[in-house]
């Protein structure tokens, strides 16, 4: 055998160097919060970070102490700081601390939710975690589902489970007939990479029309139904959108949903981020119609705060997914659920601890609480917005996203963007909306400050 390796790496048999891995821990703890967390104001982190000079894996490993400074000189300064208060630019939210803490936990008990065998409990945790979210959209006692690394591959497993369940040996066989999916032309990019995988084809995507707040047009929508079907043509899903990437829109869900019945057609609800509205006494309303869905994207990561990653599709008859992958493990027992078999991942992390724990710590009171405090702080920096001569709102918000843009014909509002995030003030995104760029905030973060001269 060759040189034993570095005795903090492992736990000894013996206990004898539980100390010494306490203390890495604490140093990684103490970087955390002071280094991390503790940076809500000052810059977003530098926007151009040098290589790790000179890049090399060394022959020898390096000290603990020597790493905690690279860090501290290379990586944080380098990252894009989300715990800025004036942080606004995209979904991404600051993280619970007890998530953060909940990610080394997971880390270190290593669980697999390939399989029943290899994670008993948290099997059963996440399916108990479906089944409420489930009762919470209003699905039923038959629904399922299963969570997954982001929203994208949410959104990815909706529409195979669509697929094939409008053609039921398409897992076999293939596609036999063309397939068009129809989305709102809001719709996330995420449904342009499912056509693709799935070997559909992002041309058989049918963007339909939106409002100018970016709400599906329900007349857009029959009118489009009615020259497919005079072409002998059946979209295989209808996908609505409560949240929209750019303006936050929800879409017509009830009038959508009942379209989709009327005409056969699976109902899939990308609620990825205004999901979280189910918790707000004043935006619950929005998502009235949810309760037809055939299949829910949400992503506790984004508006309850989660820390990434933290997804999940959620569907109406939960036998759906087994039949959408068609593939048991035979190298595990299939008289128990074995989430290898309903969904694209294998190995995949016991993510539903994070989420447990999240809701546990919060109650349901303070997911309400949290809500209700960012669609208040949104309220009040509209308020501000309109008292700012140079910048005016584009629509009024329907969640916690506000879409602005310069009034000054001297000031672009990319120009706007670089000076706000240049002096440290507020750090918003600029993207594409109908064929202008426009700034966006999102208002997450809990001690949200955005006001500074």
């Amino acid at each position: 055998m060759g040189e034993a390796v570095h005795p903090d790496f492992f736990m000894s048999p013996d206990g004898s160097n539980r100390e010494s891995l306490r203390q890495q821990g604490y140093r990684f703890v103490d970087l955390i919060i002071d280094d991390i967390l503790s940076r809500t104001t000052g810059d977003f982190g530098q926007p151009r970070p040098p290589a790790i000079a000179p890049f090399e894996i060394p022959e020898h490993g390096r000290p603990m102490v020597d790493l905690m400074a690279e860090l501290r000189r290379t990586v944080i300064p380098h990252s894009l700081n989300l715990h800025h208060r004036g942080y606004m630019g995209h979904m991404d939210s600051v993280p619970l601390a007890i998530t953060i803490w909940a990610d080394a936990l997971i880390a270190a008990l290593n669980n697999n939710m390939l399989s029943y065998e290899l994670a008993p409990f948290f099997t059963d945790l996440e399916q108990q975690l479906i089944h409420w979210f489930s009762q919470l959209f209003g699905l039923g006692d038959s629904a399922g589902g299963t969570l997954t690394a982001g929203g994208s591959l949410a959104n990815l497993t909706a529409l195979l489970a669509a697929r094939n369940h409008t053609q039921t040996e398409a897992s076999r066989r293939g596609v036999t007939m063309p397939q068009m999916a129809l989305v709102s032309e809001a719709a996330h990019t995420s449904f342009d990479k499912a056509m693709n995988v799935l070997g559909l084809g992002q041309d058989h995507l049918i963007r339909i029309p939106t409002n100018p707040r970016g709400e599906l047009q329900i007349d857009a929508l029959h009118q489009t139904l009615d020259t497919l079907a005079g072409r002998g043509c059946i979209p295989f899903v209808i996908v609505a959108i409560a949240g929209t990437t750019v303006t936050g829109a929800i879409d017509p869900l009830a009038e959508i949903g009942a379209i989709a019945r009327e005409r056969g057609i699976w109902f899939h609800v990308d609620a990825a981020y205004g999901g979280a509205a189910i918790f707000s006494e004043s935006r619950r309303s929005h998502l009235r119609g949810i309760e037809l869905a055939d299949s829910i994207t949400f992503n506790p990561q984004k508006w309850l705060w989660v820390a990434r990653t933290c997804a999940m599709v959620l569907v109406r008859h939960a036998p759906t997914l087994g039949r959408a992958l068609d593939t048991p493990l035979p190298y595990m027992d299939e008289a128990q659920t074995n989430y290898g078999s309903l969904t694209l991942q294998g190995t995949r992390r016991t993510d539903s601890l994070k989420l447990w724990l999240a809701l546990q710590a919060l109650g349901q009171s303070g997911c309400r609480q949290l809500v209700e405090d960012s669609l208040m702080a949104t309220e009040l920096f509209c308020q501000w917005v309109q008292r700012q001569p140079q910048i005016d709102l584009i629509c009024e918000p329907t969640l916690n996203i506000a879409c602005l843009r310069s009034t000054d014909p001297a000031v672009s509002n990319a120009m706007l963007q670089k000076q706000w995030i240049a002096a440290g003030r507020r750090w918003l995104s600029l993207p594409l909306w109908r064929g202008d760029r426009i700034l966006k905030a999102v208002v997450l973060h809990p001690h949200q400050q955005w006001h500074q001269p």
